[in-house]
């Protein structure tokens, strides 16, 4: 593939997922670009499958979701995930390597809280899968 689906999704994120008031990147950012008191979510690669004679990738996505002190807004940033991937439509997303066709975004498994006891922050850990091709298809 010459597009990276990963950032895909991420510069998708970024302006879809509002709660998280464009607090998305591939790994955290506390201590570097992000205050400690907001709401932040990273979008890790966690296996999938390749297509190798199509410029097709179907991956499963790692999102963690961190909050300060309040379970609650990790999961209104998973619900918000989830109402995200129920529109359900291709859609093209640009990225620096030309546009990508995200096919789809669905939830592979449910929210599971936990803490982050290096950041001390609320942590919620879900997977989706996607699906993200290099060439727009009509």
């Amino acid at each position: 593939m010459s597009i990276d689906p990963l950032e895909a999704v991420i510069t998708w994120l970024i302006t879809a997922l509002t709660t998280a008031g464009g607090r998305v990147a591939g790994k955290h950012r506390y201590g570097e670009t992000w205050a400690d008191d907001v709401i932040g979510v990273s979008v890790h690669m966690d296996g999938g499958l390749v297509d190798l004679y199509a410029p097709v990738a179907r991956l499963r996505l790692e999102i963690r979701i961190y909050a300060r002190e309040d379970q609650t807004k990790v999961v209104d940033v998973w619900r918000e995930l989830v109402g995200l991937s129920r529109g359900n439509k291709r859609f093209t997303q640009n990225t620096g390597d030309g546009p990508a066709l995200i096919h789809y975004f669905l939830p592979a498994t449910g929210l599971s809280l936990t803490y982050d006891e290096v950041l001390k922050k609320e942590l919620g850990i879900v997977f989706f899968w996607s699906m993200i091709s290099e060439a727009v298809v009509s």
